[in-house]
Protein backbone atom coordinates (compact mmCIF):
# COMPACT_ATOMS: atom_id res chain seq x y z
CA UNK A 1 0.00 0.00 0.00
CA UNK A 2 0.72 3.40 -0.90
CA UNK A 3 1.58 6.34 1.47
CA UNK A 4 -0.30 8.52 -1.42
CA UNK A 5 -1.08 7.83 -4.92
CA UNK A 6 -1.99 10.49 -7.65
CA UNK A 7 -2.72 9.86 -10.89
CA UNK A 8 -3.46 13.16 -13.83
CA UNK A 9 -4.61 15.16 -10.87
CA UNK A 10 -6.01 18.65 -11.61
CA UNK A 11 -7.21 21.56 -9.81
CA UNK A 12 -8.88 24.91 -11.97
CA UNK A 13 -10.08 28.18 -10.60
CA UNK A 14 -11.93 29.58 -13.17
CA UNK A 15 -9.76 28.88 -16.50
CA UNK A 16 -6.72 28.65 -15.33
CA UNK A 17 -5.19 24.94 -14.20
CA UNK A 18 -3.82 25.66 -10.81
CA UNK A 19 -2.23 21.57 -10.82
CA UNK A 20 -2.23 20.72 -14.15
CA UNK A 21 -1.77 16.81 -14.71
CA UNK A 22 0.03 15.98 -11.42
CA UNK A 23 1.28 12.11 -11.51
CA UNK A 24 3.18 11.33 -8.16
CA UNK A 25 3.35 8.28 -5.59
CA UNK A 26 5.31 7.86 -2.39
CA UNK A 27 5.72 5.13 -0.60
CA UNK A 28 5.01 4.63 3.13
CA UNK A 29 8.13 5.70 5.42
CA UNK A 30 9.81 8.00 2.50
CA UNK A 31 10.38 11.85 3.50
CA UNK A 32 9.10 13.36 0.30
CA UNK A 33 10.20 16.91 -0.28
CA UNK A 34 8.41 18.86 -2.19
CA UNK A 35 9.33 22.47 -3.62
CA UNK A 36 8.70 24.92 -6.23
CA UNK A 37 8.04 28.57 -6.70
CA UNK A 38 5.31 30.68 -5.23
CA UNK A 39 2.09 30.31 -6.81
CA UNK A 40 3.23 27.06 -8.25
CA UNK A 41 0.27 25.28 -6.44
CA UNK A 42 2.30 23.58 -3.61
CA UNK A 43 -0.29 24.68 -0.84
CA UNK A 44 -3.14 23.81 -3.49
CA UNK A 45 -1.72 20.55 -3.91
CA UNK A 46 -2.20 20.09 -0.44
CA UNK A 47 -5.78 21.47 0.26
CA UNK A 48 -6.86 18.67 -2.63
CA UNK A 49 -4.57 15.78 -0.63
CA UNK A 50 -6.70 16.82 2.87
CA UNK A 51 -10.30 17.47 1.63
CA UNK A 52 -10.28 21.27 2.13
CA UNK A 53 -10.17 21.83 -1.86
CA UNK A 54 -11.93 19.68 -3.91
CA UNK A 55 -10.31 18.46 -7.40
CA UNK A 56 -11.67 18.92 -10.95
CA UNK A 57 -10.55 16.00 -12.07
CA UNK A 58 -7.92 12.85 -12.12
CA UNK A 59 -7.68 10.92 -8.72
CA UNK A 60 -6.04 10.11 -5.74
CA UNK A 61 -5.50 8.24 -2.34
CA UNK A 62 -4.21 8.12 0.90
CA UNK A 63 -3.04 5.22 2.79
CA UNK A 64 -4.90 2.99 -0.02
CA UNK A 65 -8.30 5.23 0.75
CA UNK A 66 -9.78 6.79 -2.38
CA UNK A 67 -9.59 10.63 -1.79
CA UNK A 68 -13.22 10.56 -1.89
CA UNK A 69 -13.49 8.30 1.56
CA UNK A 70 -11.01 10.54 2.86
CA UNK A 71 -13.05 10.52 6.43
CA UNK A 72 -12.05 6.94 6.58
CA UNK A 73 -8.07 7.70 7.28
CA UNK A 74 -8.46 11.49 8.55
CA UNK A 75 -7.27 10.44 11.99
CA UNK A 76 -4.45 8.41 10.40
CA UNK A 77 -3.36 12.04 8.72
CA UNK A 78 -1.61 14.73 10.60
CA UNK A 79 -1.08 18.20 8.60
CA UNK A 80 0.32 21.64 9.67
CA UNK A 81 -0.87 23.95 7.26
CA UNK A 82 0.39 27.00 5.29
CA UNK A 83 -1.51 29.44 7.75
CA UNK A 84 -2.42 28.14 10.89
CA UNK A 85 -5.34 27.93 12.70
CA UNK A 86 -5.20 28.50 15.99
CA UNK A 87 -7.29 29.50 19.40
CA UNK A 88 -5.04 32.52 20.32
CA UNK A 89 -6.96 33.42 23.60
CA UNK A 90 -6.07 29.40 24.59
CA UNK A 91 -2.91 28.61 26.39
CA UNK A 92 -0.40 26.65 24.71
CA UNK A 93 -0.81 22.74 26.86
CA UNK A 94 -4.65 23.67 27.07
CA UNK A 95 -4.88 24.05 23.20
CA UNK A 96 -2.77 20.84 22.82
CA UNK A 97 -4.99 18.74 24.61
CA UNK A 98 -8.04 20.17 23.67
CA UNK A 99 -7.11 19.00 20.03
CA UNK A 100 -5.87 15.68 21.47
CA UNK A 101 -9.10 14.90 22.53
CA UNK A 102 -10.58 15.67 18.98
CA UNK A 103 -7.83 13.69 17.96
CA UNK A 104 -8.48 10.84 20.33
CA UNK A 105 -4.84 11.20 21.44
CA UNK A 106 -4.91 9.58 24.75
CA UNK A 107 -1.75 10.86 25.86
CA UNK A 108 -0.91 12.42 29.71
CA UNK A 109 -0.51 15.95 30.43
CA UNK A 110 3.40 15.38 31.07
CA UNK A 111 2.84 14.23 27.81
CA UNK A 112 1.77 16.78 26.10
CA UNK A 113 4.46 18.93 28.01
CA UNK A 114 7.32 16.29 26.55
CA UNK A 115 5.35 17.16 22.73
CA UNK A 116 6.04 21.16 23.41
CA UNK A 117 9.62 19.89 24.32
CA UNK A 118 10.60 17.73 21.58
CA UNK A 119 9.10 20.80 18.78
CA UNK A 120 11.13 23.26 20.68
CA UNK A 121 8.45 24.99 23.05
CA UNK A 122 9.64 24.16 26.28
CA UNK A 123 8.17 26.21 29.25
CA UNK A 124 5.96 27.94 26.94
CA UNK A 125 2.97 25.45 27.25
CA UNK A 126 1.90 28.50 30.09
CA UNK A 127 1.43 30.95 28.65
CA UNK A 128 -1.16 31.79 25.64
CA UNK A 129 -0.63 31.06 22.17
CA UNK A 130 -1.74 35.24 21.33
CA UNK A 131 1.91 35.84 23.26
CA UNK A 132 3.61 33.57 20.64
CA UNK A 133 6.03 34.87 18.13
CA UNK A 134 5.76 33.82 14.58
CA UNK A 135 8.21 31.16 15.17
CA UNK A 136 6.65 29.73 18.20
CA UNK A 137 3.10 29.75 16.35
CA UNK A 138 5.26 27.46 13.73
CA UNK A 139 6.27 24.82 16.46
CA UNK A 140 3.09 24.93 18.19
CA UNK A 141 1.26 24.01 14.87
CA UNK A 142 3.84 20.68 14.16
CA UNK A 143 3.28 19.43 17.77
CA UNK A 144 -0.55 19.78 16.29
CA UNK A 145 -0.09 18.00 13.45
CA UNK A 146 1.45 14.98 15.66
CA UNK A 147 -1.14 14.26 17.71
CA UNK A 148 -2.69 11.49 17.56
CA UNK A 149 -0.17 8.74 16.38
CA UNK A 150 -0.51 10.00 12.51
CA UNK A 151 1.02 7.18 9.75
CA UNK A 152 1.20 10.03 7.07
CA UNK A 153 2.53 13.91 8.19
CA UNK A 154 2.04 16.70 5.49
CA UNK A 155 4.36 19.80 6.37
CA UNK A 156 4.05 22.67 4.26
CA UNK A 157 6.67 24.77 5.02
CA UNK A 158 7.66 23.98 8.92
CA UNK A 159 10.75 25.82 9.32
CA UNK A 160 9.46 29.09 7.16
CA UNK A 161 10.03 32.12 9.34
CA UNK A 162 12.08 29.67 12.29
CA UNK A 163 16.13 30.67 13.32
CA UNK A 164 18.76 28.16 12.21
CA UNK A 165 18.64 26.26 15.94
CA UNK A 166 14.80 26.14 15.59
CA UNK A 167 14.88 24.96 12.02
CA UNK A 168 17.38 22.02 13.17
CA UNK A 169 15.47 20.67 15.69
CA UNK A 170 12.63 20.11 12.95
CA UNK A 171 15.36 18.53 10.67
CA UNK A 172 15.84 15.78 13.65
CA UNK A 173 12.65 15.53 14.55
CA UNK A 174 11.87 14.74 11.26
CA UNK A 175 14.81 12.01 10.82
CA UNK A 176 13.41 10.69 14.06
CA UNK A 177 9.68 10.12 12.83
CA UNK A 178 10.78 8.43 9.25
CA UNK A 179 13.06 6.50 12.18
CA UNK A 180 9.97 5.30 13.35
CA UNK A 181 7.83 4.11 10.43
CA UNK A 182 6.14 7.61 9.81
CA UNK A 183 6.13 9.05 6.18
CA UNK A 184 6.37 12.52 6.12
CA UNK A 185 5.47 14.87 2.94
CA UNK A 186 6.71 18.46 3.54
CA UNK A 187 7.49 21.63 1.59
CA UNK A 188 10.16 24.34 2.17
CA UNK A 189 11.95 27.08 0.10
CA UNK A 190 15.32 26.17 1.98
CA UNK A 191 16.43 23.81 -1.11
CA UNK A 192 19.40 22.65 1.57
CA UNK A 193 16.92 21.53 4.66
CA UNK A 194 14.82 19.36 1.38
CA UNK A 195 17.81 18.06 0.74
CA UNK A 196 19.39 17.03 3.98
CA UNK A 197 16.30 15.37 4.95
CA UNK A 198 14.21 14.15 1.83
CA UNK A 199 14.14 10.94 0.11
CA UNK A 200 12.96 12.04 -2.83
CA UNK A 201 11.94 15.25 -4.20
CA UNK A 202 9.48 16.78 -6.59
CA UNK A 203 9.92 19.97 -8.44
CA UNK A 204 6.54 21.79 -8.66
CA UNK A 205 6.34 24.28 -12.04
CA UNK A 206 3.35 25.61 -13.25
CA UNK A 207 1.30 22.92 -11.72
CA UNK A 208 3.42 20.14 -13.11
CA UNK A 209 5.88 17.94 -11.63
CA UNK A 210 8.75 18.64 -13.74
CA UNK A 211 11.76 16.73 -12.20
CA UNK A 212 11.29 13.97 -9.61
CA UNK A 213 14.04 11.86 -8.15
CA UNK A 214 16.44 11.50 -5.12
CA UNK A 215 18.75 14.70 -4.56
CA UNK A 216 21.17 12.77 -5.57
CA UNK A 217 19.30 11.99 -9.23
CA UNK A 218 18.23 15.38 -9.45
CA UNK A 219 21.61 16.86 -9.08
CA UNK A 220 23.30 14.72 -12.03
CA UNK A 221 20.42 15.97 -14.15
CA UNK A 222 21.52 19.96 -13.25
CA UNK A 223 22.54 21.57 -16.93
CA UNK A 224 25.25 23.52 -17.85
CA UNK A 225 28.40 21.37 -17.37
CA UNK A 226 30.68 21.57 -14.78
CA UNK A 227 31.66 23.24 -11.85
CA UNK A 228 35.37 24.24 -10.50
CA UNK A 229 36.89 26.34 -7.88
CA UNK A 230 40.10 27.34 -8.90
CA UNK A 231 42.39 29.03 -6.77
CA UNK A 232 45.04 31.47 -8.45
CA UNK A 233 47.55 34.18 -7.80
CA UNK A 234 46.35 36.34 -9.02
CA UNK A 235 42.59 36.02 -8.46
CA UNK A 236 40.70 35.42 -11.59
CA UNK A 237 38.32 38.31 -12.92
CA UNK A 238 35.55 37.95 -15.00
CA UNK A 239 37.94 40.45 -17.97
CA UNK A 240 41.06 37.45 -17.50
CA UNK A 241 38.73 34.60 -17.95
CA UNK A 242 37.64 36.30 -20.96
CA UNK A 243 41.17 36.56 -22.35
CA UNK A 244 41.57 33.12 -21.20
CA UNK A 245 38.86 32.14 -23.46
CA UNK A 246 39.47 33.73 -26.46
CA UNK A 247 43.23 33.00 -26.65
CA UNK A 248 42.46 28.81 -25.73
CA UNK A 249 39.48 28.70 -27.80
CA UNK A 250 37.84 26.62 -24.39
CA UNK A 251 33.79 27.02 -23.81
CA UNK A 252 35.16 28.61 -20.71
CA UNK A 253 32.64 30.97 -18.75
CA UNK A 254 33.10 32.54 -15.27
CA UNK A 255 30.76 32.41 -12.35
CA UNK A 256 31.53 34.19 -9.64
CA UNK A 257 34.49 34.82 -7.18
CA UNK A 258 34.32 33.59 -3.40
CA UNK A 259 37.47 34.72 -1.31
CA UNK A 260 40.29 33.29 -2.92
CA UNK A 261 38.51 31.06 -4.78
CA UNK A 262 36.95 31.76 -8.51
CA UNK A 263 34.02 29.53 -9.86
CA UNK A 264 34.25 28.87 -13.67
CA UNK A 265 31.94 26.30 -15.42
CA UNK A 266 32.92 24.25 -18.33
CA UNK A 267 30.97 21.91 -20.39
CA UNK A 268 32.97 18.85 -18.84
CA UNK A 269 35.88 17.77 -16.94
CA UNK A 270 37.55 16.52 -20.07
CA UNK A 271 38.29 19.89 -20.61
CA UNK A 272 40.50 20.19 -17.49
CA UNK A 273 43.63 19.62 -19.01
CA UNK A 274 43.16 22.42 -21.61
CA UNK A 275 42.11 24.63 -18.93
CA UNK A 276 45.50 23.90 -16.86
CA UNK A 277 47.78 24.83 -19.92
CA UNK A 278 45.93 28.02 -20.94
CA UNK A 279 46.21 29.36 -17.18
CA UNK A 280 49.81 27.99 -16.92
CA UNK A 281 50.53 30.12 -20.47
CA UNK A 282 49.00 32.89 -19.24
CA UNK A 283 51.16 33.52 -16.87
CA UNK A 284 48.74 32.94 -13.96
CA UNK A 285 50.12 30.69 -10.59
CA UNK A 286 47.55 27.89 -10.03
CA UNK A 287 47.17 26.25 -6.50
CA UNK A 288 44.34 24.49 -6.50
CA UNK A 289 41.52 22.60 -8.72
CA UNK A 290 38.07 21.49 -7.30
CA UNK A 291 35.24 20.25 -8.85
CA UNK A 292 31.71 21.74 -7.41
CA UNK A 293 28.88 19.58 -6.95
CA UNK A 294 26.07 20.85 -8.50
CA UNK A 295 23.19 22.09 -6.11
CA UNK A 296 19.60 21.28 -5.89
CA UNK A 297 19.51 24.87 -6.51
CA UNK A 298 21.04 24.80 -9.92
CA UNK A 299 18.42 21.99 -10.43
CA UNK A 300 15.38 24.12 -9.65
CA UNK A 301 16.17 27.66 -11.52
CA UNK A 302 16.39 25.12 -14.22
CA UNK A 303 13.17 23.17 -14.34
Amino acid sequence: MKAIEVENLIKRYGSANVLNGINLTVEKGEVFGFVGHNGAGKSTFIHTLTGITRKSSGSFSILGTPGGELDRVKKKIGVMPDIANLYQHMRGIDFLRYMGNLAGDMRTKRSYEELLEEVGLKGAGGKKIKSYSFGMKKKISIAQALLGDPELIILDEPTSGLDPESAIVVRKMVTRLQEEGKTIFLTSHNLDEIEKVSDRVGILTDGVIKKLGTPRELKAQAEGGVQLAVRTKPVLTAEVVNELKEKSGLNLAFVETKREFTLLQLPSDDELPRLTRALLDGGVDLYEVKVEERSLEDVFMNA
